[in-house]
């Protein structure tokens, strides 16, 4: 299946943390507009959405939102730089009940996936919280496909391999500079559907609760 002829249902969560920088910021949403022009954008093809963190989480956007590539790439570029800390947590939780809830615009029998793109270490509600990785886990278990984007030696490599779907659904980048290298790799990763998640990195997930700095 081509990317121009998949029913993709796609979101990305971007890391707006003060590390990433305000001078890498435009780099990072220059790499979601690149991959988002080599996709077909359309009701009936890729629907995008949009999930940004720092301190706290918030759903810019859902997956009906922007109908044509146009829109959408004009609202990428204009996404402000937060600063702060790195609540993946929390964003990883809006993913799942947020962007693709039901009846919140995900088609039956879209392919689910979710583009994770970070510089750091998630630290709300503290560094390497354990709700991290039960969110990771109960999106997967939901069919959502975890690709993640580790932006230069300043990531926890062992801990995004865990979250991520499968091996293959990690990509390491060097700096900022380099994300333009996987792009085309990435726009053909994401149309392919989910893998059965393990059972033996199951975790029950408690995070009706937030707590932020």
């Amino acid at each position: 299946m081509s990317v121009a002829e998949c029913g993709l249902d796609l979101n990305f969560i971007v890391d707006s943390s003060g590390s990433v920088g305000r001078k890498n910021w435009h780099k990072c949403l220059q790499f979601v507009a690149d991959v988002v022009r080599e996709l077909a954008i359309g009701p009936n093809q890729v629907q995008v959405a949009l999930v940004l963190f720092s301190r706290k989480a918030t759903v810019e956007w859902g997956l009906t939102r922007y109908r044509d590539k146009e829109s959408l790439i004009k609202a990428i570029l204009s996404l402000s730089f937060l600063g702060k800390n790195t609540n993946l947590n929390d964003a990883l939780y809006l993913t799942r009940t947020r962007i693709f809830a039901p009846g919140a615009g995900t088609r039956s029998g879209a392919i689910k996936a979710t583009v994770i793109l970070t510089d750091g270490v998630d630290n709300v509600p503290r560094r390497r919280t354990p709700l991290t990785l039960q969110n990771a886990t109960a999106c997967k278990d939901d069919g959502i496909r975890l690709i993640a984007v580790g932006v230069t030696d300043g990531v926890d490599e062992d801990r995004l391999r865990g979250i991520a779907s499968s091996p293959s659904d990690y990509y390491a980048v060097d700096n900022f500079d380099a994300l333009t290298d996987i792009v085309d790799s990435l726009k053909s990763l994401v149309c392919t559907p989910a893998p059965v998640p393990s059972k033996a990195s199951h975790f029950t997930c408690f995070t009706d609760v937030h707590f932020y700095f």
